[in-house]
């Protein structure tokens, strides 16, 4: 088969290995559809913390059962499933305060275990016994279904943002994750969504995914003030989907008062540092937090939402890639004048 074999930042080859043969507990999945995204092309330039190469990268992904493991319950070959990106520990603190989305050992697709850039797919005992494998209705096409992981982690973001249908939210972006808390937040009801972003086109499709509001420009303050313009007291809920120091301060300046702010995107190692306004955090008592991966409840969540809308989800997608092609999508991702969402196909 052909896998995606990340050696070392920067060393990223496709090559011919053998596919995976799995243990007791363990099955191997048959890709139909990967999705690239920005955190591959982050690990792939910069390394992670918790990458153990090699390492097949990805971790968004759609396929269907190819060969199970003694002592597998529930699954038979030729089931069409999606597979969570993390699996947690169940013991560590985090997992027993219910906060399994930031587990201490966590196994991770693309990360410490291989992952979804394979035409096959190897998934250990953990995520199953835990319920991170989804079953996929015989209509639903498997092409949408790779996009469950990232709408699960918007899900998380938006629950942390707890805003109610009147206070509106605020995305600052125009990316594909940007894009995606689009639908989300229309699909909670929120009436009021707005969209900072740099390119037309892009907001043209965030209208047309529900955005109420859209605001072009890199002039932070002329955006600030167009912003305040139409929403004078700020906004409950503000999510920072392009993060650098420009747009954390939109996102301060821009919240209402007791309002919160989640940063929603992580930065390279070493490149994480900016400065912002302490003062306007403390006297207008804004909640400055982030948001990390997702649950599993978050992960089902986002699977039904997609059974559901995903004719929307795929208006957001603008580029397929085959496997071997992963250069060329990781040089596609960088033109931000004319991709969003991009997959790598198997078929």
């Amino acid at each position: 088969m052909k896998a995606a074999i990340l050696y070392k930042p920067l060393s990223l080859e496709v090559k011919e290995v053998e596919i995976p043969r799995p243990k007791s507990k363990e099955l191997v999945i048959k890709v139909d559809t990967s999705g690239l995204c920005p955190s591959d092309v982050k690990v792939y330039r910069y390394g992670g913390y918790n990458v153990k190469y090699p390492v097949i990268l990805g971790h968004e992904v759609s396929g269907e059962v190819y060969s199970i493991g003694d002592g597998v319950e529930g699954f038979k070959e030729k089931d069409r499933v999606v597979v969570a990106a993390d699996a947690y520990c169940g013991k560590c603190r985090m997992c027993r305060i219910g906060k399994e989305n930031i587990c201490e050992d966590q196994l991770s697709l693309g990360y410490n275990v291989d992952g979804a850039h394979a035409d096959y797919m190897l998934v250990p005992s953990r995520f199953i016994e835990r319920g991170g494998i989804l079953k996929v209705p015989d209509w639903m096409p498997l092409e949408p279904m790779a996009l469950t992981e990232p709408f699960a982690c918007i899900i998380h973001s938006l629950r942390i943002l707890n805003v109610k249908y009147d206070d509106g939210v605020l995305i600052i972006g125009d990316g594909p994750m940007s894009l995606m808390h689009v639908i989300v937040a229309k699909a909670f009801g929120i009436s009021k969504i707005a969209v900072i972003g740099l390119h037309d086109w892009k907001l043209k499709i965030a209208e047309s995914l529900g955005a109420t509001h859209v605001y072009k420009g890199s002039d932070k303050e002329k955006v600030i003030e167009s912003v305040k313009n139409d929403f004078p007291n700020g906004l409950a809920g503000v999510s920072v989907t392009v993060v650098n120091e420009e747009t954390v301060y939109e996102a301060l300046k821009l919240s209402s008062k007791g309002g919160k702010v989640v940063i929603f995107s992580g930065l390279p190692i070493n490149h994480s540092m900016y400065m912002i306004d302490s003062n306007i955090i403390h006297y207008n008592e804004i909640e400055l937090t982030g948001s990390s991966g997702y649950t599993y409840e978050e992960f089902e969540l986002a699977y039904r939402l997609l059974l559901k809308e995903y004719n929307q989800a795929m208006k957001i997608v603008t580029h397929r890639f085959k496997l071997e092609d992963i250069h060329q999508a990781i040089k596609a991702w960088d033109d931000k004048e004319s991709s969003l969402k991009i997959l790598l196909k198997r078929s």
